[in-house]
């Protein structure tokens, strides 16, 4: 397919400062890697001059594909495809041992941090009910984006200041650790770069283009981290659109993409507002919607493709019937219009929403898969042997020793496991450390029994033959011995029952061989990987938003709002469109929380191609309470004559529906 104009200007623009307004499908990843491949052939850009940046690895492996298909390997090599944090990576593996840290050092999961920081809160003797681990890592993540907890400096309280303690303790134990998290490698690699002139230096040699995809949801801390990185370069065409943004809880900024012009003297602009996904009837409902937002970029996406299918929409009695509309339209259009399960999606806001359209789509036997739902990467035997790999790799991660040091089982108890805790603490010395030291000597901890002395001597042994194999030979060759040495299937088959479960677990012990077959495939013989490099790209994919590259197209997807960005689909359907679910009672008394509810259903609405339909439900049940609903306000700002309507005879009137929700907010 040829570029239409607008994308041709982008495509061809070369130096200073690009700001492209991508509408939702007018075909952005397609420009951004024309004009990498135009930069390469046309104006003679070494390619390893060039950074294109964005959120996710699919993301990133997408439009190194597209590239690979349009040029030759070799005019490639060096190109800087990455995400923000893979790119914080690579400078963090170069630089990070010269700002307090060793190599190789630790980047946790968020389940490792949650361990963490559970011990500090037990140290601090905090009650665990009143502080949940899990929301006090997404404070201390959202500071990290942002520069501040969330809280209102002028009504600073004590419990605002124990977060800053908390905070400050979490940094303190990280290092303590030689560990950081993710939102480290974004900050790191600006400590580094303010820190080390050289550094600085470095990089402005090495780097002359920069491309950043989805600017709109860039936060200030990669906004800092790339204005340091370019230095009195002008050469930066970020790609985004504001009407997309939609992850402001995570600490993204819309602002940076509506100041750019401000930021950079004469920018570029260029509009792509050619849809090349959405049905002409789709994009009315769209447009229709977005208008109503505030402090927006005015725009108005338009699509040569043509339909006589207005989006539909449906008041249901129930959440079961609305359930029961949406399944039987996914049969009749199987059955009627010829389409595929995996060609069809239910969006909804939140999880729990699932549920009953989960249940209604097993009873009429329609294959679905839930989106987001249970990572691989949770899966116990997965962690286990990553656990394995984390401390051959480092024997100081001492989380990952921890939870191998008895698994498969060595005689190992709990209080011989504390005690040995115990004995590092008083020797200042590492777990691993520690455990060697009882080996040389005995006595150390008399109560230990032989046989448990024994079998540690055997674990460090086992520690010490891998380390040198996986130096040594093929590594997945070696991840695939080390399993069969374990005896995991004999482990696992005494944990379960069930064959066929045995058999699962095992396969996803398989898929990690798997995993690092085809990563080594990817590395150039010079520069050959190690385990080291493999597990910093394994913590880096857990850190992907949900589940979403993983879609069966053979089953009706059902996922929230959130995870459907970048993705599309033939038929939407989106689901409880009410007021407290879209938008969400916790934005009721925000503005700007109501738009980006507003941008959330925009989303929705825009994954749609040809089909498109929206459901409420006028009651549904809470906690066993039947709860009266009113549809979302975002159904009311949609022209009607956009829409077809199946409603109950009691319509609600404008004048009635405004009048309801005076009635909810006085409750």
């Amino acid at each position: 397919m040829k570029l239409n104009l607008e994308q041709q200007k982008a495509v061809e623009h070369v130096e200073g400062p690009l700001l492209i307004f991508a509408g939702a499908g007018s075909g952005k990843t397609r420009v951004i890697t024309n004009r990498i491949v135009h930069l390469i052939q046309k104006k003679g850009v070494e390619p390893q001059k060039i950074v294109a940046l964005s959120f996710t690895n699919k993301s990133a492996r997408e439009m190194k594909e597209r590239i690979q298909k349009m040029l030759p390997r070799k005019q490639t090599r060096g190109l800087e495809l990455a995400t923000f944090h893979s790119l914080g990576l690579k400078i963090c593996k170069k630089y990070l041992n010269q700002i307090g840290f060793s190599a190789p050092f630790l980047l946790l999961a968020p389940n490792d941090l949650e361990l963490v920081l559970l011990e500090i809160l037990k140290k601090k003797k905090i009650d665990l009910k009143s502080l949940s681990a899990k929301s006090l890592l997404s404070k201390i993540s959202f500071k990290k984006n942002t520069g501040y907890l969330g809280v209102n400096a002028n009504t600073w309280s004590e419990e605002d200041a124990l977060l800053e303690e908390i905070y400050e303790d979490y940094n303190r134990e990280m290092q303590n650790q030689n560990a950081v998290d993710f939102d480290d490698l974004i900050l790191k690699p600006i400590q580094i770069l303010e820190a080390i002139p050289e550094a600085r230096e470095y990089y402005h040699q090495k780097y002359k283009f920069f491309m950043i995809d989805e600017f709109q949801d860039t936060n200030l801390t990669q906004y800092k981290l790339i204005k340091l990185l370019l230095g009195t370069n002008q050469n930066i065409c970020v790609v985004g659109d504001d009407d997309q943004s939609i992850y402001g809880f995570r600490g993204s900024c819309r602002d940076l993409i509506l100041n750019f012009e401000k930021d950079f003297q004469n920018t570029k602009v260029i509009h792509l507002l050619q849809n090349y996904r959405s049905a002409i009837p789709i994009l009315h409902v769209a447009n229709s919607l977005i208008q109503n937002n505030h402090n927006r970029k005015e725009k108005q996406l338009w699509s040569a493709i043509e339909s006589n299918h207005k989006p539909f929409y449906k008041e249901c009695e129930d959440e079961v019937a609305e359930a029961n509309f949406v399944a039987e339209k996914i049969q009749e259009l199987v059955v009627k219009e010829k389409y595929k399960y995996g060609e069809i999606a239910i969006l909804f806001r939140t999880n729990y929403q699932s549920r009953v359209f989960e249940q209604e789509l097993r009873v009429r036997s329609i294959p679905y898969k839930l989106i987001g739902a249970y990572n691989f990467f949770d899966r116990k035997e997965v962690k286990d042997i990553l656990a394995y790999l984390r401390v051959i790799a480092n024997p100081k991660d001492e989380l990952s020793l921890l939870r191998i040091i008895n698994y498969p089982r060595r005689g190992l108890g709990e209080n011989s496991i504390l005690k040995i805790q115990q004995k590092a603490i008083e020797l200042g010395l590492s777990i691993f450390e520690t455990l060697q030291k009882i080996c040389e000597e005995v006595e150390l901890l008399p109560d230990l029994k032989k046989q448990s002395i024994s079998k540690i001597y055997e674990f460090l042994e086992l520690i010490e033959k891998y380390r040198k194999e996986f130096y040594q030979k093929k590594m997945s060759e070696v991840l695939k011995n080390l399993i069969h040495e374990l005896q995991f299937e004999r482990e696992i088959a005494s944990e379960v029952e069930d064959e066929k479960v045995l058999k699962a677990r095992m396969l996803n012990l398989s898929e990690v061989v798997n995993m690092l077959a085809h990563f080594e495939r990817e590395w150039e013989e010079e520069n050959k990987p190690n385990l080291f490099d493999f597990l910093l790209r394994i913590s880096l994919l857990t850190s992907d938003e949900g589940n979403n590259e993983n879609l069966d197209s053979q089953k009706v997807q059902l996922m929230t709002m959130h995870l459907s960005k970048g993705l599309e689909f033939r038929c939407v359907f989106l689901v409880g469109l009410e007021e407290g679910i879209l938008p969400s009672s916790k934005t009721f008394e925000q503005v700007e929380g109501i738009d980006e509810e507003r941008r959330l259903f925009y989303v929705g609405i825009t994954r749609a191609k040809e089909r498109l339909f929206f459901s409420s439900a006028r009651e549904r049940k809470k906690f066993g309470d039947v709860v009266t609903c009113v549809p979302s306000r975002f159904l009311n700002e949609i022209d009607s004559k956009y829409l077809e309507l199946d409603l109950p005879l009691q319509v609600h009137s404008q004048a009635n529906f405004l009048e309801i929700l005076e009635q909810l907010k006085v409750s």
